[in-house]
């Protein structure tokens, strides 16, 4: 439950965890029957002919009218459905720890082989409110496995039956809408939808799921380029995953947090809470988390222009990368091909892009419809056009493609990367107006980014 232990701190004890089992009791008859009806497509006036009048049938559904035993088999009847559900047990606590599992992820396999069980499961007498529980959390097992249609599509599905979820299952609804569109790259639509979770968030949720959230709020923030928001939720969160040591999410707070001190200039601090993730996955063996760091030492060294560490670090990056990653492995590409051009060596900076050329043939065009990998592959493309000297390329990408989604972002150290290098591109070729007009926007970027909130 929520405990004050000061007037400015609110804690999230795991209290809730112990008694959400307790919130999963059976629906009473009348919303059993506006389940089956609405799972079933029936409308109000088609179940109740014959039976009872419409309006007593829609106060029953609201348990605002009592059903007669004759009346509630007939009703049950027509639908098709036991008069009572059965006890499920392990198929029950199946649904509970899936939900467990999919709250933070330790082991992708155990999730998966968590979800197949409950799907493979024969879920025609379970009761009722579980299968709301089932349909709420895979919505979150299709985002994390990548699948964000079938997460929309299951989104929809569930929204159906939101007069018959409790508070816990609506906040998960809200949250896992808000990860939906956090996905596709709509930051500022997660970031609403997050926000009004945490306001409505239960007094008893549970500490990880608070933490989660909290998480969740920091990084967005981070994408929302609101440096000094993401430092206040990484950190509230920082605070809640330290009481109950989860060392994976340890670490990509400090990362989080890296990057929000980073762009308020404030680098040293940024370096500091990388080197503390990097230790957190030393001491506790989490190889999953290592790229993310190494590649983040990597762009952080780089918009220091530290571009020997940044080379040194990416390369590690592709030594120790999941194979199949494709575009993980066009990031660091691109990364290594922009930091040997700062360096002047075109030569190895052409070998790079050989081998990342090699990369985007594996790539499906169908992939390309998401906003962040079409940035990677556009960011590619514009270094290669910029290697090979393709100017009409190069200008097309940079002008129609690239700074247009960097700049849709917010202010970015990387809008000031990208301006800098599309005007030395333009004063290159003698088209000095361009040139100026972008070494401004640069200009004003980096003024911006020193005195950022």
């Amino acid at each position: 439950m929520l405990r004050e232990i000061s007037s400015s701190t609110t804690v999230y004890s795991s209290e809730g965890a112990g008694i959400y089992k307790s919130k999963l009791e059976n629906y009473g008859r009348g919303l059993r029957i506006k389940y089956h009806r609405i799972e079933q497509g029936l409308s109000l006036k088609e179940l109740a002919a014959g039976n009872l009048s419409q309006e007593n049938l829609r106060l029953a559904e609201m348990e605002q009218f009592p059903v007669e035993d004759k009346v509630y088999k007939k009703l049950c009847l027509r639908l098709g459905i036991p008069l009572d559900p059965f006890v499920l047990p392990l198929m029950e606590n199946g649904i509970l720890e899936l939900k467990s599992l999919l709250t933070h992820i330790k082991s992708r396999s155990k999730m998966i082989e968590a979800f197949d069980y409950v799907q493979n499961q024969n879920k025609e007498h379970l009761k009722e409110i579980y299968r709301v529980e089932l349909l709420v959390h895979t919505i979150r097992y299709y985002i994390v496995t990548g699948d964000v249609n079938a997460a929309l599509e299951t989104y929809e599905q569930a929204c159906k039956f939101k007069d018959l979820m409790n508070s816990h299952q609506l906040f998960f609804l809200n949250k896992y809408r808000g990860n939906i569109y956090y996905s596709e790259g709509d930051y500022q639509e997660a970031m609403n939808i997050y926000q009004g979770c945490l306001t409505s968030a239960p007094l008893d949720l549970p500490s990880p799921e608070m933490a989660d959230l909290y998480y969740t709020l920091g990084i967005t923030s981070g994408q929302l380029v609101k440096p000094r928001d993401a430092v206040y939720f990484a950190e509230k969160a920082l605070e809640l995953y330290h009481s109950m040591f989860y060392p994976k999410r340890i670490a990509e707070c400090h990362v989080c947090i890296s990057l929000a001190e980073h762009r308020t200039r404030n680098i040293k601090n940024g370096l500091n809470h990388l080197q503390m993730a990097a230790k957190v996955i030393e001491e506790v063996n989490l190889p999953e988390l290592e790229f993310i760091v190494e590649y983040n030492f990597g762009y952080l060294y780089f918009l220091s222009q530290d571009f020997e560490a940044t080379i040194r670090h990416t390369e590690k990056c592709l030594r120790i990368i999941e194979s199949g990653s494709i575009i993980e492995e066009l990031r660091c590409y691109t990364t290594l091909i922009k930091a040997n051009w700062e360096l002047g060596r075109k030569d190895k900076a052409l070998k790079w892009c050989e081998r990342g050329t090699q990369t985007t043939y594996e790539m499906e065009d169908s992939i390309l419809s998401n906003q962040f990998v079409a940035e990677v592959f556009n960011q590619f493309h514009l270094m290669k056009a910029l290697l090979y000297e393709n100017h009409e390329r190069f200008e097309y990408l940079a002008e129609m493609e690239v700074l247009p989604h960097i700049f849709a972002k917010g202010y970015d150290m990387d809008q000031a990367y990208y301006c800098t290098l599309v005007a030395d591109h333009y004063r290159s070729v003698d088209q000095k107006e361009k040139a100026m007009e972008l070494y401004r926007k640069a200009g004003a970027i980096y003024r911006k980014a020193i005195s950022i909130d």
